[in-house]
């Protein structure tokens, strides 16, 4: 393979670029090590070396340091990785070796989401959150299908929110009944709970 491009990165580290594209980032002295200069030819067993010793070890740390200061859906975590210059493939292989050894598990990250958001969010607003952090939504599904308790605590955090919200208003004004609707109909809670709250508050 035949280095097309070093740039620097940030501080003293340098992306490689290959024919095929990035390939990854070493700090100087790795490049010295492993004597990396554009346009010479870098044979695939050196490759291999570097992705083995030096970029998987790093991300490896990289990525456990960030589960240590907070959870991490398995996608979030590999969007974070690949954000800061890890090649996808050994972003891939972080995941799964965290995987293995559970310091990754979606299912758990799921629970530990909702038991943080439950309080202040809808149902709709939290699964379109873990969505977005990559969680199957089969999974989503799955979990809230047998969280039983669910449905009270929504309508908890409903009640709490809509008194708060609706306190010194006048709903039986068209408009501001309107409004509240609105409001909470774009958190996400269902047409039932918001309706059965403005009855039972005229």
């Amino acid at each position: 393979m035949i280095i097309t491009r070093i740039e620097l990165y940030k501080g003293n580290r340098y992306k490689i670029f290959g024919e095929d594209g990035y390939l990854f980032s070493l700090y100087k002295k790795e490049l010295t090590q492993f004597n990396i200069e554009e346009g010479l030819f870098l044979d695939d067993s050196v490759v291999s070396r570097i992705y083995d010793e030096v970029i998987f070890k790093r991300s490896k740390e990289r990525a456990l340091y960030l589960l240590d200061r907070q959870p991490y859906s398995s996608a979030s975590l590999r969007r974070k990785l690949v954000s800061s210059g890890t090649p996808e493939c050994i972003a891939d292989r972080v995941v799964d070796f965290l995987k293995e050894y559970h310091y990754l598990d979606d299912e758990e990250y799921v629970a530990l989401f909702v038991d943080s958001n439950s309080h202040r969010k809808s149902k709709r607003q939290m699964v379109s959150d873990l969505l977005a952090k990559g969680i199957d939504k089969q999974l989503i599904d799955s979990f809230f299908d047998e969280y039983d308790t669910f449905d009270c605590l929504e309508r908890e955090c409903f009640l709490h929110k809509f008194n708060k919200y609706t306190k010194g208003k006048d709903i039986n004004d068209i408009r501001i009944k309107q409004k509240v609707f609105r409001y909470f109909y774009g958190k996400g809670f269902s047409v039932e709970l918001i309706n059965e709250a403005l009855e039972h508050n005229r």
